[in-house]
Order: structure tokens, then C-alpha cells, then sequence
């Protein structure tokens, strides 16, 4: 699951003076590292809303690779499956474990923690064994269920916009120096 904000650039270097061409690419790459690190918040934000887990265990899980002057293109990468359901607040209690997965708290009846506290699973048949783990939401999907990334994309291109200003003022006032 990828998330990126691409814009016009082309046509607007194409009208640009020498002077431009200096501060423009510096300033795309400042604006987009800008605005990457606030979209990165605001997906792990509203992905933690959605699934249930905590944003500690979701950071895991999300990269952000950042704009340079020659790479102008910031991303932020979801990958993962399906954590278990310790990653979802589980507690076990006297009808099995109850955990907060997709933003709702369930309790899973029959189903028990083992492997030393890291593990919820439960029984597939009336037998001790075999058992099965039980599995929370999956991130990547989430973000495109409860629609993410399409409302990272608008908050991205609104930021883009603020701190391109922000960085090509800045780009020329260090050339004036």
C-alpha cells in the first residue's frame, strides 16, 4: 500500500528563470519532507482509530521514504498482515479474551493467551489440541476500507501547498545572502 502526492512540476519548470531552477528542486524536496512527515502522523493517527492497535505497534509498520533535489517523490509504505490479537489491548477474562480490533472491543469466547503472553488463540475443535491464533485487522486494507488514503491525499496536497511557499521563500532569501 503506497500513498503519494504528485504535482504539475513539469509544466511550472518549464517557465522558470535560471535563478528558479536552483531554488525549485530544493525547495519541492524541503516541502515534500515536510509534508511527508505530517501525512505519516495522520495516517498512523487515523489507521490506530481504525484497526484498534496502538500507533507504537503501527510505526512498525509504516515507512516513509523521503524527496531528495533529484528524487522528487515522497512515499509512505503500509505493509503487514494481519497482527495478532495481543497487538489489540487483549485481556483474558472469565469468557475468553477481549480485544479492541477494528475499533471495537469483542470478547472472544473460548480463546485463551499462551506462548508467554504474546499469543491469543483458540481451540478448533471440542480436543486440547489442534489450536489456531486468532488474527486482528489488517493495517494496509484498513487504510483503504475506512478511505486513509484518499483523505491523506487531500490533506497532503493542502500541506504541499503551505510549505512549498514556505521553502521557496526561504531557498531565495539564502540565495540573496
Amino acid at each position: 500500500m503506497q500513498i503519494s502526492v504528485m504535482s504539475n512540476i513539469k509544466d511550472v519548470k518549464r517557465k522558470m528563470t535560471k535563478v528558479e531552477r536552483k531554488v525549485i528542486p530544493k525547495a519541492t524536496s524541503q516541502a515534500l519532507n515536510k509534508t511527508l512527515t505530517r501525512a505519516y502522523t495522520f495516517v498512523v493517527r487515523e489507521t490506530a482509530k481504525a484497526t484498534g492497535m496502538k500507533q507504537k505497534d503501527l510505526r512498525q509498520l509504516v515507512s516513509k521514504n523521503k524527496a531528495s533535489a533529484r528524487h522528487q517523490e515522497a512515499l509512505i509504505i503500509i505493509r503487514g498482515n494481519a497482527p495478532n490479537l495481543i497487538r489489540f489491548n487483549a485481556r483474558q477474562n472469565k469468557a475468553g479474551v477481549s480485544a479492541t480490533s477494528w475499533g471495537n472491543r469483542k470478547t472472544y469466547e473460548g480463546a485463551f493467551i499462551a506462548n508467554s503472553g504474546r499469543t491469543v488463540f483458540a481451540r478448533t475443535s471440542d480436543k486440547r489440541l489442534p489450536i489456531k491464533a486468532l488474527h486482528g485487522a489488517r493495517p494496509p486494507r484498513e487504510v483503504v476500507r475506512q478511505k486513509i488514503d484518499e483523505a491523506t491525499a487531500v490533506f497532503g496536497i493542502k500541506q504541499f501547498q503551505t510549505e512549498f511557499a514556505r521553502a521557496v521563500n526561504l531557498q531565495l532569501a539564502r540565495m540573496a545572502k
